[in-house]
């Protein structure tokens, strides 16, 4: 399995920090083509080049406008693997309490954007190919002030599902991470009871999403890395 993503091009959507990062990283020393996507990708370029690699490819849009999809996917053309990494932030609150404007945004960005980039994308995805979506652990373990998170994470998981039927041979899977550095002491402290006792690093969370691309026989699957924070 080793060479599977030699030469492979790879888009990465919300490949410029954090875990997406990381998945560049070591999808580039694969031997993957990477192409990097983000808000601000293209005006990150050199930094980006820095940290993972020459012969990089950048752009930048915004996953909410469609018009902007269109036009970079234009101009990216064949891919192999669509690796999709974005998040929204907002703000931990009761259910009652929630910002509904913010819940909207935040739907907008990790099912709407999703779903959008995906319906644009699909058909340039070439045979035996693949997609990754990402979710969190708020869609397997119910945490207090995170129902929206929660309700967004459960619906990406139900849509995967779908797409590995409706899309196939294209496979479609998801990564769902659990708490991932850099965090707060609190959450750090939180993370003692897990039986790994500990929080992830970028690194070994981006572990699973170069197997799930490499792996030509999974598909419609949730892979959690967790450190078994959803059995306590």
């Amino acid at each position: 399995m080793d060479n599977l993503l030699k030469n492979k091009r790879i888009l990465l959507v919300g490949g410029s920090s954090g875990i997406g990062l990381a998945v560049a990283k070591q999808a580039y020393k694969a031997g993957g083509e990477l192409i990097l996507a983000s808000r601000n990708a293209a005006e990150k370029n050199n930094e980006l080049v820095s940290a993972v690699g020459h012969n990089i490819e950048t752009y930048s849009f915004d996953v909410t406008s469609e018009n902007e999809i269109v036009t970079a996917l234009e101009k990216i053309g064949k891919i192999d693997h669509l690796v999709i990494t974005a998040r929204p932030y907002i703000t931990p609150a009761l259910f009652v309490e929630t910002n509904l404007k913010q819940a909207q945004q935040a739907f907008a960005t990790k099912f709407w954007g999703q779903y959008q980039l995906i319906q644009k994308a699909h058909g340039q995805i070439r045979q035996n190919g693949s997609i990754i979506m990402t979710t969190g652990i708020a869609g397997e373990k119910i945490y207090k002030n995170f129902s929206t998170m929660a309700i967004i994470n459960s619906a990406i998981e139900a849509f995967c599902r779908a797409l590995a039927i409706e899309l196939a041979p294209i496979r479609v899977n998801i990564v769902s991470p659990g708490f991932v550095t850099p965090k707060s002491s609190q959450v750090e402290k939180y993370a003692e009871q897990f039986p790994l006792g500990r929080i992830a690093s970028p690194e070994e969370v981006a572990d699973a999403y170069i197997y799930l691309m490499k792996s030509p026989y999974i598909t419609g699957t949730t892979v959690v890395i967790d450190g078994g924070a959803r059995l306590i």
